[in-house]
């Protein structure tokens, strides 16, 4: 019996296919890149040049990047793709449909998994002959197959759950094609553990249909709070350490952050918003509300959440990732503390170098607001 990647890429686990994907998605986070590398674009309808992470632009050097973007897209006639907030998710809910094949050379691919699509994240130099060519050849990985028993605490969320696994889990799916199968899980907790699960070194990740045998299970009931600790350089995020939220509660906290594909969807700003209610920011804590598309935003907007975080005192940005930023609204400043629900914690990722930056939940972040600790 084939599995979800074998049947979508047409061969077995070991052997070698060549497949023409259905979305290319090339953005201003590190896929822009590419473009230097890439003389023709042999499907210019498939490219989607994609604007979403420093949004607004912090910094000269992001503004030179959304230039180069916009002049590559008008030149060859791509789809270019700005003001709808993170890309990805706006292709997973507008775009891609089921068993259709998007490449990207970011480490979120795998959320497409979420609606039964294919995501695979490729290097620089293999996205850039894929857009050149229209192909890309790739070797069909083993599948890992996994279950998720039982339901999740009240208090713990499904990025909780993402944390706890990769935590037990990940050397088993390096490299690996990964199908879920989490019957409790709604359909938005499935995006934030697909993604999760597929940027720290699994090949891809998929939602599976129906329970399958010989199957990692992983009891969901017995997940407690976690946090993804702060980390080295870039290279090294896929290998950042997890721990319990109690093992490192009580670090004093100058800023937090809801956004990103793990907080800042309008199930995320829902959820955030029940929480904050009656309460007030803690004196001299900065909070940063991302909503994670444009349609997020204007939803937040139309259901009175966004004027509700604006009262509580948080700062609201542009809908968009955040999840890394130079300079600009939301970077720590030297020797802060961030707690973020984005999920990089490499050294610089959210402003200077001795800025510190842990990665947890909605409800870890909006209880942090208040206490200033984690």
């Amino acid at each position: 019996m084939s599995t979800f990647i074998e049947k979508v890429l047409g061969g077995a686990a070991g052997s070698v296919v060549t497949i023409e994907p259905d979305v290319i998605v090339i953005n201003d986070g590190v896929s822009h890149a590419a473009i230097e590398e890439i003389t023709s674009v042999a499907f210019p309808e498939r490219v989607y040049v994609i604007y979403d992470h420093d949004v607004p632009t912090g910094r000269p050097e992001a503004a030179e990047i959304l230039r180069k973007n916009w002049l590559f897209a008008q030149k060859y006639g791509c789809r270019y793709v700005q003001a709808k907030g993170i890309g990805y998710l706006y292709l997973l809910h507008e775009v891609v449909k089921p068993e259709q094949i998007v490449v990207g050379g970011g480490s979120h691919a795998a959320i497409f998994g979420a609606r039964r699509a294919l995501g695979i994240n490729v290097s620089i130099p293999e996205l850039a002959r894929l857009v050149e060519t229209g192909r890309f050849s790739t070797i069909v990985p083993e599948t890992v197959c996994v279950k998720l028993e039982g339901k999740l605490p009240e208090d713990v969320s499904a990025m909780d759950a993402a944390f706890a696994f990769l935590r037990d889990h990940r050397e088993a799916l390096q490299k690996k094609a990964v199908e879920i199968y989490a019957p409790s899980f709604t359909q938005h907790e499935k995006e934030v553990f697909l993604s999760i699960t597929g940027s720290t070194g699994a090949y891809t990740a998929a939602i599976s249909d129906s329970e399958v045998g010989n199957a990692i299970t992983f009891d969901l009931s017995a997940v407690v709070p976690m946090v993804m600790l702060p980390c080295g350089e870039r290279k090294d995020q896929k290998d950042a350490l997890f721990a319990r939220k109690a093992d490192v509660a009580g670090t004093v906290l100058h800023a937090g952050q809801i956004g990103g594909y793990t907080g800042g969807t309008i199930e995320d700003l829902r959820l955030a918003a029940s929480l904050l209610k009656g309460k007030k920011l803690a004196l001299g804590f900065r909070l940063s509300i991302c909503p994670a598309t444009a349609a997020d935003y204007i939803q937040a907007c139309e259901e009175g959440l966004i004027t509700q975080f604006i009262d509580f005192g948080a700062q609201i940005n542009a809908a968009g990732d955040h999840s890394e930023i130079v300079q600009g609204a939301g970077a720590m400043g030297a020797d802060e503390v961030l707690l973020t629900t984005g999920l990089y914690t490499y050294t610089g990722a959210m402003g200077v170098p001795s800025a510190k930056i842990y990665s947890a939940s909605v409800q870890s972040v909006a209880l942090a607001s208040v206490s200033k600790e984690i």
